[in-house]
């Protein structure tokens, strides 16, 4: 999938240009997305070789014009030329054919929206709010699903049907097809050809381990469609497109966006660190080291992220002692009732409170600054967050009533405190006040609740309700005693 700054089903999707900066023909592409065909272009091979596909190599020049939209015979130039780009980059044939369609901007969001309407019942709603609640980004009565709809109706460029050979460009009415947004979904179609879309290994249990994986097969897909645009102009000449205005995603400042920003931080995050990932693999082994990947993938967005660290299977977490009083959990969804937010997660979390409540609990306009290598668009990293090693976060609801557990696992001591210093921090941006040995409350407002936090070495308990005598309802067993100790921590 490519974004524009994973629909409900299972698609694959493309990011368009996050950075607000245009993949586009470069100076040969022939102004107005016009791109010719020489003609002393190469001979065709007798049999299909890689770099070569339905008629056209490579580095042939092709008679293309999307000013008023593609042809049929136009499209299939262009798509069979993008497709032996692919190859030629990847080093890998297609073994099957891949339909390309335009789809209208109007066309998507319908679509969007009618598998939402069918994928999420009352009591998913409720679950996936309460995991945002969690990290502060919407408010207990608001609507995540509806909002991650939202983001996904507005911000997707293409996407990819696995096991179809079908790829969908998001166009503006016209039937005009991205060069980057196609190489990036053909990369998809050649990645789902070879079993890697497939792999027992890429099936994930949680958001954080899909943000793992994603970084692998997304990130993948963009250091192919990257590799890409630096040859237009250059030693390639690409078909362009009419120019169409888009905002800049406003992660440095000013108004928010109608979308929510913090989750659309979220989700690009194995686009902005995965392209830096798989290059750090190809600059080690070449696209083998590449293809070894699929059979052990990064399992977090923390793999992702640092992709130099050692990362093993996180430490396990155990809720332990049962909430009490009707308090219960939602078995069914996520893992046991839980959800793993990540080290992503929790970055997103720190970095919305400086962007949209002017809570600088980390320097949050360095993510826009990212100094890593031409491969990484946005800086993940920030001291609450880097030394994540696991977290759950279960959710719970008795009645209309709301509220979670958290816990979390880190590196060291040193990083647990770094943990509660820095939510301590987000509790008094939102106005909370001290009632108790460790435990908050926010008076009023969206996030209005009690808190409690408990660090015990390396693990840090969060507990939510709506009430400071519901939090024992939540999660017993916690004594006066160990939460005077835990208070030292400031």
């Amino acid at each position: 999938m490519r974004f524009v700054g994973v629909v409900v089903v299972v698609l694959l999707v493309c990011i368009a240009p996050v950075s607000g900066v245009l993949a586009g023909g470069g100076s040969g592409s022939g102004g107005g997305g016009h791109a010719k065909r020489a003609d002393n272009h190469p001979l065709d091979p007798s049999s299909d070789v890689i770099g070569w596909e339905h008629g056209y190599w490579y580095n042939e020049s092709i008679d293309v014009n999307q000013r008023d939209g593609l042809s049929k015979a136009e499209k299939k130039r262009y798509v069979a030329r993008s497709m032996a780009r692919v190859e030629h980059i990847r080093k890998q044939e297609f073994t099957h054919p891949v339909t390309v369609e335009a789809l209208s901007r109007k066309e998507y969001r319908a679509l969007v929206r009618q598998q939402a309407a069918n994928s999420n019942t009352p009591s998913e709603r409720a679950w996936e709010n309460q995991i945002w609640e969690g990290l502060f980004v919407t408010g207990e009565q608001a609507d995540a699903a509806r909002q991650q709809t939202t983001l996904l109706q507005d911000r997707v460029a293409g996407f990819y049907l696995p096991g179809k050979n079908r790829v969908y460009v998001i166009s503006n009415g016209k039937g005009r097809i991205d060069n980057a947004t196609l190489v990036h979904e053909l990369t998809h179609a050649m990645q789902d050809q070879h079993g890697s879309l497939s792999s027992p290994q890429l099936q994930s249990n949680s958001m954080d381990e899909r943000r793992g994986h994603d970084g692998l097969t997304e990130g993948e897909a963009t250091y192919v469609e990257k590799r890409y645009a630096n040859r237009c102009g250059k030693s390639w000449q690409c078909v362009g497109k009419v120019h169409i205005a888009r905002k800049r995603t406003p992660y440095s400042g000013g108004k928010l966006p109608p979308y929510n920003l913090a989750m659309q931080v979220a989700l690009i995050q194995p686009y902005s660190d995965g392209p830096a990932y798989v290059a750090s693999k190809f600059d080690s082994g070449g696209w083998s080291a590449v293809n070894e990947q699929y059979r052990n993938p990064p399992n977090s967005s923390k793999a992702v992220i640092h992709p130099g660290k050692r990362t093993g299977s996180p430490p396990p977490l155990h809720l332990g002692e049962q909430a009490r009083n009707g308090w219960k959990l939602y078995g069914k969804h996520g893992t046991n009732g839980s959800q793993t937010v990540g080290e992503a997660g929790i970055y997103t979390m720190f970095w919305y409170q400086g962007r949209a409540d002017g809570n600088p609990i980390i320097h949050w306009q360095r993510f826009q600054n990212a100094d890593h290598g031409e491969y990484d668009l946005f800086d993940y990293s920030s001291p609450p967050s880097d030394g994540w090693a696991n977290d759950r976060l279960w959710p719970y609801h008795k009645g209309k009533q709301r509220g979670y557990v958290w816990r979390t696992k880190w590196e060291t001591e040193r990083d647990a405190t770094q943990f509660v210093r820095a939510y301590r921090e987000l509790l008094r941006g939102k106005n909370a006040r001290r009632v108790g040995p460790s435990t908050w409350r926010i008076p009023k407002g969206p996030f209005a609740d009690a808190f409690r936090i408990d660090r015990h070495g390396r693990t840090v308990t969060i507990v939510n309700a709506p009430t400071v005598g519901a939090l024992s309802d939540v999660r017993p067993g916690s004594k006066a005693k160990r939460k005077m100790q835990f208070s030292r921590v400031r």
